[in-house]
């Protein structure tokens, strides 16, 4: 049985390492990144062989992942001029690690089986550290014929793998569970500040780190520092998208599921700190 070839496309800072652990596993693989020193980069830390555009990159490919921000960076990607899709081979598998909606990535599945090729929903979790050490949470699902071909290039870079039906299921599964992140930032903001009004020192988040309320909510606040610096990071307009990909994909129904408004309450946030950011 011949080796799988590996592609790789989108090298940030969730990307790259999973990109490279790939490569480490002992699987060749082809990357392709908007900055040509990005992939440089890769080509002379770990070996990857640089494509010059994502068809390229198809090219050279049995199964390639893609890691950029939204849905319009994987359609442009995958499907636009010089994307992927068009040159890669009958049978071959792209894994979308980017966060999209399920409609979206149904979308994309359909423009994929009309090209020979499987385009399986694959977000991850955990972040660049978990992505580093190999212990991302891989969440796949489209059909098990693909899935169970590319199960052994996941493992390389994921601790936990959890299959989940048909393309959509993991997308939505992942949004879900965003919002749920969104809505536990919220709440423990809200606590804290029911602390401070009530004259609860700065030991509160000590407690809710430690006792039996301890989420990885508090451990990002507490790196932070403060909930507006947390926003004004990558982690708001990437909550930001995520909730408002949910919101849309259940049709914004009345009443709202507890998630999604609390999650709701994130957002609105972001967008006000946003707001006042372009003022100044």
């Amino acid at each position: 049985m011949s080796q799988v070839r590996a592609g790789f496309i989108g090298l940030g800072r969730q990307g790259s390492p999973i990109a490279r652990r790939i490569r480490r596993s002992g699987t060749p693989v082809t990357v392709w990144a908007r900055r040509p020193e990005v992939a440089a980069q890769a080509a002379g830390e770990w070996g990857a062989a640089v494509a010059d555009s994502p068809a390229s990159v198809g090219r050279a490919s049995d199964v390639v992942g893609i890691c950029v921000f939204d849905a319009a960076g994987v359609e442009e990607v995958l499907f636009g001029p010089e994307g992927a899709a068009d040159a890669m081979a009958e049978g071959a598998i792209v894994l979308v690690h980017t966060t999209v909606s399920p409609t979206q990535i149904r979308g994309f599945a359909e423009l994929g089986r009309k090209r020979g090729i499987f385009v399986l929903d694959a977000p991850v979790s955990g972040g660049p550290a978990a992505a580093e050490s190999g212990e991302l949470l891989a969440m796949l699902a489209g059909p098990a014929e693909a899935v169970d071909r590319v199960t052994p290039v996941v493992r390389s870079f994921a601790g936990r793998t959890v299959l989940l039906g048909d393309v959509g299921a993991a997308s939505l599964a992942k949004l879900l569970n965003n919002a749920l992140l969104a809505a536990q930032v919220a709440l423990v903001h809200d606590v804290l500040e029911t602390g401070e009004r009530n004259g609860v020192g700065d030991g509160l988040l000590d407690v809710l780190r430690a006792g039996s309320a301890r989420s990885f909510a508090a451990e990002l606040l507490a790196a932070s520092g403060s909930l507006e610096v947390l926003l004004g990071g990558q982690f708001g307009p990437t909550m930001s998208k995520d909730v408002n990909l949910l919101a849309d994909e259940l049709g914004r129904p009345e009443p709202r599921p507890t998630v999604l408004e609390l999650a709701g309450d994130v957002h609105r946030r972001i967008a006000r700190q946003t707001e006042s950011m372009r003022r100044v």
